[in-house]
């Protein structure tokens, strides 16, 4: 037995290499998780957004079609929100009816709601809301009161 007796020791665990391997591969993944992870929240907040876009247009829609096409006589008006200073508030009879329209350049006052009498015929209404956001959207639509439609009917104008 003597002095050449080597002594072989096994290798237990995982060697420096291996665990440098190992952290950067776990790393990756907990990076691409938190990625995924913010995008889902980002994404879930546009949406959240804009279906709360849609629900105040909704909203917003009926109600003034209703009262348009009632011929009611409620007073509304445009003035700077109560949320957002770089947004307007449309107002019905001074209470709040809808927020977060587009505000632009220009004072809430100047912004027009309602253009009557559009295509020269009497009682139609065309209906303007701008949102404020990234793409600033127009909505429009024409609402007619019904007397006006009676009218037409009885004079036979036509629509």
């Amino acid at each position: 037995m003597g002095g050449n007796l080597v002594l072989q020791r096994e290798q237990a665990g995982f060697t420096l290499v291996e665990l440098m391997v190992a952290m950067v591969i776990g790393s990756v993944i907990i990076l691409g998780a938190g990625q995924l992870l913010l995008t889902t929240f980002t994404t879930f907040e546009r949406v959240d957004a804009l279906s709360r876009q849609q629900e105040a247009l909704i909203f917003a829609a009926q109600t003034l079609t209703r009262d348009i096409r009632r011929g009611q006589g409620h007073l509304y008006e445009i003035n700077d929100s109560l949320v957002d200073d770089a947004t307007c508030a449309l107002r019905r009879d001074s209470q709040p009816l809808i927020e977060g329209l587009y505000k632009g350049g220009n004072e809430c006052s100047s912004i027009t709601l309602f253009d009557n009498d559009t295509q020269g015929i009497a009682g139609l209404h065309r209906v303007t809301l701008t949102f404020a956001g990234d793409s600033q959207r127009s909505f429009s639509w024409r609402v007619m009161q019904r007397d006006q439609i009676a009218n037409h009917a009885l004079s036979g104008d036509g629509l």
